[in-house]
Order: structure tokens, then C-alpha cells, then sequence
């Protein structure tokens, strides 16, 4: 059943099938059990079936995980005086399009949890990738220890994993990419990509990055969620006073400016059953001419 699936699908992917493989998927989506390898012409992803996996989403939709946002940063890439550091790797949604078509950059992996690791490990094998580095720690403010849950049960997919401080989970090892780059763990260059997807955790690893951001041409594209608030008092003060000390603008992703004040006005506006306001983009103002 396996075989016949993954064969159907890439056939879907290669020749734009969708309104067709939308028909047999959902009948076919309760009879698949075995994780499938989706063809995406310049890379392959290895997707699993099951409920709360993040990359059954690929399954369903045919389309990388939040594929728009991997190429804008894949076209802002442009040269080779560049690195890209992924902040919350899970199976390598970003990283691994981002390293088969920017092959000539240096890629860190970041993710404390080695169930998400094992199956980004699985996707650099599959598509034979040589310049990808992976570390299983979280990365915060500065360096510590603190908390990891990645029990599935307690989440609603395996991309909602979280660090906390209330001893959920296992104890782990916690790093800022300052310190990262001092003890020579990641190679920094004149331009750094920086994507964050840590549940609530952003701005703990945002102000671990103040000397990177100072030193180099940053550009760090981060998700803004109701969780950020849970994990903060007076959050609005603190960033705001953190974006005007650093000399930070806000974009969205059509690159149009944003005012902090805005984004925390409409994320209180934002219904129950709606986590994530949208993705943003963190780059210097004096590096603003990307």
C-alpha cells in the first residue's frame, strides 16, 4: 500500500494532479501506515502518516511545510558569505530545501529533541546532503539548563514540542548563538539567516543574539505566537525596548514595515482556537539594504 501511495503522489507532485490526488487521499489516508518519501524534484522529504506528525501535512497538501517563507529566504540568499542557522530544526523543513539549493552555505540545525533530530537525520541521508551541522540543544539567552517535553501525547503535532521550566520532561542542555559563535561551534560569516520556531521560546533565544546582531548582517525570520506571551511579563516593554537598543526593523514577508505596537494589538485580537498571528521578519536597520 505504501509503494502504490508514495508512487500516486509523486506522480500528483510532477504533474500538478491535486483536484485528482485530493480524491485519493481522502480515501486512501486511513489505509497508510508506513512512512512515504515525497519527491520534491530538487529534494526528497520522508513524511509520516500518522496524526500528529508534522510532516503528514506534506501528505495531505502535496506542498513543503511553509514552503513561501523558505524561498524568500532561499532568494535573499545570494551569495556565498552566508550561513543559515535553523532554530528549532524538527524534521528539516527548512533546512534541507535551503542546504540542496544553497549547497555552497554553511547550515546549523538546532533542536533539543532527538526524536525531531533522528528524522532530520533520516531527511539529510535521503537527500545525500554533506553541508548541514546538527546539535541536539535549546537555544535561549544564555547558557544553562532547563526542561524539554516531547511526549506527542501532551501536544497536538510533533511541531508544538517545548521548553519549560517546570521540570516537564527531560533536562537539557540550553545555549545563545552568541556563545555558540564565541566557542566556535558555528562559523559565523558576513551575512546570517536565522529562522526561530521554539514554541514560545523566541525571545530567550532573541537576546542571546545581541552581539551576532551588532557584528553582522542578520536577518532572522521568526513566528509570533500567543505562546511568546505566555513565557514573558511585560513583554511589549521588553521588545520594544530590545528592537530600539539593537537597531531592529520589523518587516512581514512582503518586506512592508511593522510596528510592534500593532503586533501585539492584533494577536490579543486573535480567536481561541487561533495560536500563531503570522511569520516576521528581525533585520538591522543598518543592514536593512538586503
Amino acid at each position: 500500500m505504501s509503494y502504490f501511495y508514495q508512487y500516486f503522489a509523486n506522480i500528483s507532485i510532477r504533474y500538478k494532479l491535486k483536484t485528482f490526488y485530493k480524491i485519493f487521499y481522502n480515501i486512501f489516508k486511513f489505509f497508510l501506515k508506513k512512512k512515504i518519501i515525497l519527491n520534491f524534484v530538487k529534494y526528497k522529504f520522508i513524511a509520516y502518516p500518522q496524526k500528529k506528525e508534522l510532516s503528514r501535512w506534506m501528505i495531505r497538501n502535496l506542498k513543503i511545510w511553509d514552503e513561501s517563507m523558505i524561498y524568500l529566504i532561499i532568494k535573499n540568499i545570494k551569495e556565498n558569505n552566508s550561513i543559515f542557522i535553523d532554530i528549532g530544526c524538527n524534521y528539516g523543513a527548512y533546512s534541507i530545501p535551503i542546504s540542496k539549493i544553497k549547497n555552497k552555505i554553511d547550515v546549523y540545525c538546532f533542536d533539543p529533541s532527538k526524536k525531531s533530530l533522528d528524522k532530520l537525520v533520516e531527511n539529510i541521508k535521503l537527500n545525500k546532503i554533506q553541508n548541514i551541522k546538527y546539535f541536539k540543544i535549546g537555544i535561549g539567552e544564555k547558557e544553562k539548563y532547563s526542561f524539554f517535553d516531547d511526549n506527542l501525547k501532551n501536544y497536538k503535532n510533533s511541531g508544538s514540542y517545548q521548553i519549560n521550566d517546570d521540570k516537564r520532561g527531560t533536562r537539557i542542555q540550553i545555549n545563545s548563538i552568541d556563545n555558540l559563535i564565541k566557542k566556535k561551534i558555528i562559523y559565523p560569516k558576513k551575512k546570517i539567516f536565522i529562522k526561530m520556531d521554539i514554541e514560545g521560546y523566541e525571545f530567550f533565544a532573541l537576546q542571546g543574539l545581541i552581539k551576532t546582531i551588532n557584528k553582522f548582517n542578520v536577518m532572522i525570520f521568526f513566528e509570533f505566537s500567543k505562546k511568546i506571551l505566555e513565557n514573558h511579563e511585560n513583554l511589549e516593554t521588553k521588545m520594544s525596548k530590545f528592537i530600539k537598543d539593537n537597531n531592529l526593523i520589523i518587516y512581514n514577508s512582503n518586506f512592508v514595515e511593522q510596528k510592534l505596537e500593532k503586533l501585539f494589538s492584533d494577536i490579543k485580537k486573535l480567536k481561541k482556537d487561533h495560536e500563531v498571528l503570522d511569520n516576521f521578519i528581525l533585520v538591522n536597520d543598518n543592514n536593512s539594504n538586503y
